[in-house]
């Protein structure tokens, strides 16, 4: 990164030079003309450096998770807020599922990714399930919910095996 640096106040010094410095005979002229080469050199040496830069850092990004992401600079704002409301989203829910006497909120994993809602883990009854759905549905930011919530007896409910022998 500091060769980054360094390549880019030299390419700002040779622009400055460049704008100043007139166009055409002299020794003025010989300065811009040289200039012009330096900068074309410096951009050269500069673009070379970033591309390198960027190659070691996807093979960096490969091997540690097995895939490269790059999103364009907008999109990555745009990404971080949808996360932060994502985050909102899923602690609000969770807030909710704490709160109601029905629901077993350690039971009930809630994960939200642009709006989709994936509620995960166990629950007493089917009646459980719509109830859970429905609360999460309540929130403004989000469009849908999909519930992997598996439907089991509670201990005390549970009829013992009979043994056949």
């Amino acid at each position: 990164m500091g060769t980054l640096l360094r390549l880019s106040m030299i390419v700002g010094v040779l622009v400055l030079v460049f704008i100043v410095l007139p166009e055409g005979n002299g020794p003025a002229a010989s300065t811009r003309q040289n200039a012009e080469q330096k900068l074309g050199a410096a951009a050269a040496h500069a673009r070379r450096a970033l591309s390198e830069g960027e190659v070691a850092a996807i093979g960096k990004e490969l091997r540690e998770t097995g895939r490269v992401v790059r999103r364009r600079s907008s999109q990555a704002a745009r990404t971080l807020a949808e996360a932060t409301e994502d985050m909102r989203t899923t602690a609000a829910i969770e807030a909710q599922y704490v709160m109601d006497p029905q629901l077993s909120a350690l039971a009930i994993d809630v994960d939200t990714h642009s709006g989709v809602v994936t509620l995960a883990g166990r629950v007493d009854s089917a009646a459980d399930v719509a109830h859970a759905i429905d609360l999460a549905m309540r929130h403004r930011n989000v469009r849908e919910v999909i519930s992997t919530l598996q439907v089991v007896q509670p201990v005390a409910d549970a009829q013992p095996r009979a043994h056949t022998q």
